[in-house]
């Protein structure tokens, strides 16, 4: 034992075993204070803020996308309607179809399509929602989300679509003249203004 501690001083007194202090920088503060975690709630609640207002603008965007598309596909619809009973020879039809509810004529109803009904149904359908009014012989969607649509004398948020078909006389040689189709048009009753 007398040898070892010998041996360490020997070592010692060269440097080799000599304890190393090593310094730490004084600590650092690795938290927020108070006041930058307030000020950070505060930018984070600004951009939520604006955040949510524009997601509110882009659904409603999209709604009125949706309802244009139905109201396209009805149109296209109305169109290959109105050709199938030209080629057949049965264009005295064709001034029926502004009877028919035009969601007939599509593969499928629309997802959001509540029925057919005979009064005033506004107020009964859901909003977002396509409805035909018999009565009317119309097909009216009731906007979900109407911040950015104007509405007509009615004050309502709907817009009414209704089949129009007309016509125009040609004049025929050594006869009367002849009614022939001009337009056919699924087309809104009145015009609109959303956004």
């Amino acid at each position: 034992m007398r040898r070892q501690l010998a041996f360490r001083r020997k070592l010692t007194a060269h440097g080799i075993l000599t304890p190393r202090v090593v310094r730490r920088p004084a600590a650092t503060q690795t938290g927020l204070t108070l006041f930058e975690l307030v000020v950070v709630v505060c930018v984070v609640a600004v951009i939520a803020g604006i955040l949510f207002n524009r997601l509110r603008l882009y659904e409603e965007a999209a709604e009125k996308a949706a309802m244009q598309q139905t109201a396209a596909a009805i149109k296209s619809a109305l169109q290959m309607r109105v050709a199938a009973y030209m080629v057949s020879g049965r264009d005295k039809e064709i001034e029926n179809l502004r009877n028919e509810n035009p969601v007939k004529w599509l593969q499928e109803n629309p997802a959001d399509y509540a029925g057919e009904f005979y009064a005033d149904a506004y107020a009964r359908v859901r909003q977002g929602s396509w409805y035909f009014d018999l009565a009317r012989r119309e097909l009216i969607y009731v906007i979900n989300r109407g911040n950015n649509f104007k509405p007509g004398a009615d004050a309502r948020k709907w817009v009414r679509y209704r089949v129009k078909i007309e016509y125009e006389e040609m004049p025929m040689q050594g006869g009367p003249p002849r009614k022939v189709l001009s337009a056919a048009n699924f087309a809104p009753v009145e015009p609109y203004v959303w956004f």
